[in-house]
């Protein structure tokens, strides 16, 4: 990766404060949107806490949640969303650096001009200090926000500063996997005084093992490659699958594993996950209904994806990025986004036929605490989890209408065609959005998501819990 300017006249440094480097730095690694994952990972511990008993807990409502475990599987997920967008933004540098230079030179240029109009208004002001107040207020915000990947590129901070702070966040993740093995006392029996038993008497140890440490091994490795080495899974057409994976149905899964490896001190393999008989060795496992479930949010999170890079396509082709969408083009890529969503349409439809069928009280999903549900309390749950789920289909169908307006107007020969019209079209039943509001828009949605289904399935368990 080269890190030398293009040309000394896009050198535009900022001069920031202690605060403002925080905050720039806070915003290179989009840390407040690389909440989603953790938010999954918290439903599949939940999930976990209400479907299995444990050897180390009571059972029932939450007394079956281990909050330690819990918050660990969270931070895990989410710091490693992090460190993988900091590597983006530095494995990414080239690929960014030619729209940012035209950016850049934009901003300098209009500042300029800025300065001209306050020096021919004869008011005496230095052109240095014409740009002062409300107007570079507003500029600094918008470069250290609105455009993150920015301050890397205009000279405020060298290149490979993103580098180092994902470097910085996955030694902090390693330490924190390494320090709760320490405090297991069933991986360091000599260490029981220094054990989780010994603050936090009756419950369970680390969530990093068995199948847990390997999801977090492959899932770290896999997603600094989604455009770093070795791999650059997004330069070849795999980025956009695996980001999907690993950012919904991976993680909601580790969760669940995490949780039962620790409350129970059972090792889970893989074998448990795709079991051939029951029941498996550990005693975990995915019955179709939850199959189901995950299948239904899993496509979610792949539609979002497919959105996030249609509006990027000519640039990831002049780039040399041959991402999947980019190889597929506009027609199809919006057409699987429509597909992707009508089936997680169904699953949920599914998942939903499930829970009111006859057999549902064989399926795993009818239980709180690990223990099944009486027929009074069965009703009570599965009344709460419909209205849940309609919940999210209440906000995820009017954003797919709108999201599929968009992609259709932003197929090459639309656009085209609505350059000549006369702009008098009116939105009709759907509004007409900008792809970069399509953007926020999808992004709340997925966001959205796993805080209305960790909700659902604690409200669940708490009126079930009741009535039991």
């Amino acid at each position: 990766m080269s890190s030398s300017m293009s040309g000394q006249d896009a050198y535009d440094p900022q001069t920031l404060t202690v605060k403002g480097t925080i905050s720039a730095l806070i915003a290179l690694g989009r840390i407040p949107f690389a909440s989603e994952v953790p938010g999954w990972a918290l439903f599949g511990c939940l999930l976990s806490s209400q479907i299995f008993s444990t050897t180390t807990l009571s059972t029932g409502f939450l007394r079956n949640l281990d909050w330690w475990v819990t918050l660990q599987s969270m931070l895990v997920t989410w710091g490693t969303n992090v460190a993988i967008n900091y590597g983006n933004e530095y494995f990414d540098y080239d690929l960014d650096r030619p729209g940012q230079v035209t950016a850049i030179k934009k901003d300098m240029e209009a500042r300029q001009a800025l300065n001209k109009s306050k020096s021919s208004n004869g008011d005496g002001t230095d052109g240095s200090q014409a740009i002062k107040g409300t107007t570079k207020v507003k500029e600094e915000n918008a470069k250290l926000y609105a455009n993150t990947t920015r301050i890397i590129h205009d000279g405020t901070f060298p290149p490979w500063t993103a580098l180092a702070c994902s470097a910085v966040w996955q030694a902090g993740l390693i330490a924190l996997i390494l320090s709760s093995r320490f405090t297991d006392p069933t991986l360091h029996p000599k260490a029981n005084k220094h054990s989780n038993h010994y603050w936090r008497p009756g419950f369970g140890g680390t969530p990093f093992k068995g199948l847990g440490i390997y999801i977090g091994i492959v899932c770290t490795i896999l997603s600094h490659s989604y455009v770093g080495p070795p791999f650059r899974l997004h330069y070849h057409g795999w980025g956009e699958l695996v980001s999907a994976l690993f950012l919904t149905p991976v993680a909601l899964i580790f969760g669940m594993v995490a949780h039962y490896t620790a409350t129970t001190g059972k090792a889970v393999s893989f074998s448990d996950i795709f079991p051939s008989s029951y029941p498996t060795r550990s005693g975990f496992t995915l019955d179709r209904q939850l199959w189901t479930l995950i299948g239904a949010v899993y496509l979610l999170q792949q539609a979002r994806i497919l959105v996030m890079h249609i509006n990027d396509i000519e640039a990831d082709i002049r780039g040399g990025k041959r991402t999947f969408v980019s190889r597929v083009g506009h027609e199809t890529a919006k057409n699987l986004y429509a597909l992707c969503n009508l089936v997680s349409l169904g699953l949920f439809a599914s998942f939903a036929a499930s829970l009111t069928s006859s057999s549902s009280s064989n399926g795993m999903f009818l239980r709180v605490g690990g223990s099944r549900l009486s027929d009074t309390s069965n009703t009570a749950f599965v009344s709460v989890w419909l209205a849940g789920l309609t919940l999210v289909l209440s906000y995820s169908i009017p954003a797919w209408s709108i999201t599929y307006k968009a992609l259709v107007a932003e197929i090459p020969a639309n656009k085209e065609l609505s350059a000549k019209s006369s702009g008098t079209t009116t939105d009709g039943l759907i509004p007409t959005v900008s792809m970069g509001n399509v953007a926020i828009l999808v992004s709340m949605q997925t966001l959205i998501t796993p805080v209305v289904l960790s909700v659902t399935c604690l409200a669940a368990g708490f009126v079930a819990s009741k009535l039991s």
